[in-house]
């Protein structure tokens, strides 16, 4: 850590009375704020031995109160929201094995007060007895993480990852805005794979609160646009037979004799015919963002090159019959994240039927899954070519496809797990795999993990 972090330590004990030390924000680079935090630490666990003792750390409350995760985090933000200063970035890490659950009204009142906050909490539970439910409510809610850590000892490494990822966060509070430039033909249906995006009732604009950025990060979201062709109807409706008026003499005789395309009046269908031979580009939306640069202490309202989107059109197949028709298969990176984002939002649904004790309902569903990723996987392997010369005559298309049907393959076996533990036992789902679900469903959504 560097020379102006500053950190604060919480450490709980779950059950009646149970007791909570806490540390204000002590700066890391004085000594005097080191040793106070050593003290802290070597503190920690210390039974009574009957000899005179003052904890300076310990916090004051009932002895008939309940000790909960939430009591722990609430701690956490009293010492985020009574800072006299604030650095760039802020972050809380939560660890926790408790299995006790957390009553609704506790659970509104800590996530309001980390929504004023505004810091993220990445919380971290270890063993397979504690209760994920708390835990990822708090992180989803906060955009934080929620780590599933399965010994104790992959903990530490578990940590020093979130760590470094705190440490190496390149912008905050970023807000993007996707804009509609041909709202006659096109608007936007719904993002997916963001965190919070809020579209507006003509499609035309949307804003999406990305938050933390990282050195490295990329974040791939999937924009559903709506086609009108409607003006394409009207255009080819009255070009049809019954919408030509009827020709007189003069005209079929300038039509039998080849001189109707002569004349005047036909130089507007003579240029529209050339336009339909010619490739247009159209643009489809604008993306525009706001961010604050951490590094440099600095807000930027706007994108000093908005970057903008267009669609190429190529001429009808029609005109020209020497043009191949286009292969309607899907791009890889999209079909991969589209099947990413299905296994995430069905694994949550599983997970919320199996806590309803709904089993069979969340076996049917995770079964159906499986079957959708394994027929998209079967799809995306036979597009994959052949090549005499291997891998060196591959190009770039079948290169993004097998990376894509690698990562369907490892979603494959994360929903096979948790069906085949579902099919086994129901309790030792409910202590184990429920756990490992809901880790996967925030890496596969959010397409972050601190694990390895």
């Amino acid at each position: 850590m560097g020379q102006k972090d500053r950190l604060s330590l919480v450490t709980f004990e779950v059950g009646v009375g149970g007791k909570v030390r806490k540390t204000p924000f002590l700066n890391v680079g004085n000594a005097q704020s080191r040793e106070r935090l050593r003290k802290f630490v070597d503190e920690i666990g210390r039974r009574d031995d009957g000899s005179p003792f003052e904890d300076e750390f310990l916090t004051r409350a009932s002895q008939d109160e309940k000790t909960d995760v939430v009591t722990a985090v609430n701690h956490g933000l009293d010492v985020v929201l009574q800072r006299k200063s604030r650095n760039p970035v802020s972050g809380m890490v939560l660890g926790s094995d408790a299995a006790d659950t957390t009553r609704r009204a506790q659970m509104d009142l800590v996530l309001a007060r980390a929504e004023a906050a505004n810091v993220p909490i990445h919380s971290f539970g270890y063993g397979r007895s504690h209760d994920p439910a708390s835990l990822w409510l708090m992180s989803n809610h906060t955009n934080g993480t929620y780590t599933f850590v399965k010994d104790w000892y992959d903990l530490r490494d578990c940590l020093a990852g979130c760590i470094g990822g705190m440490m190496s966060i390149g912008i905050s509070n970023m807000k993007m805005h996707v804009k509609i430039v041909d709202g006659q033909r096109f608007r936007i249906r719904k993002i997916s794979g963001g965190p919070t995006a809020i579209l507006s009732s003509d499609g035309r604009d949307v804003d999406v609160e990305i938050g933390e950025i990282r050195y490295g990060e990329r974040k791939e979201m999937l924009v559903e646009l709506e086609l009108d062709n409607s003006d394409v109807a009207r255009h080819m409706s009255s070009q049809s037979p019954a919408g030509q008026r009827h020709m007189n003499a003069t005209d079929q005789f300038n039509q039998r004799m080849g001189l109707d395309a002569m004349t005047l009046g036909d130089f507007p269908d003579l240029s529209d015919g050339m336009m339909d031979r010619m490739i247009d580009e159209v643009p489809v939306f604008e993306v525009d963002g706001s961010f604050f640069d951490p590094g440099a202490a600095k807000h930027v309202s706007r994108l000093a090159h908005p970057v903008l989107l267009t669609v190429t059109l190529l001429p009808n197949s029609g005109s020209r019959p020497r043009t191949p028709a286009n292969n309607n298969t899907s791009d890889p990176v999209i079909v991969r994240r589209r099947m990413e984002l299905l296994a995430a939002d069905m694994i949550t649904r599983a997970l919320v039927l199996v806590s309803r004790k709904n089993y069979p309902q969340a076996q049917k569903l995770l079964s159906e899954t499986r079957r959708i990723l394994h027929t998209v996987l079967q799809n995306i392997t036979q597009s994959i070519s052949t090549g005499r010369d291997g891998a060196a005559s591959r190009n770039r298309k079948d290169v993004l496809a097998m990376s894509a049907a690698r990562a369907i393959q490892s979603v494959l076996q994360d929903m096979q797990i948790l069906s085949e533990a579902l099919d086994d036992n129901v309790d030792l789902f409910a202590l184990d795999q429920r756990n490992f679900g809901a880790h996967q469903e925030m890496v596969l959504r959010d397409q972050k993990s601190w694990s390895g």
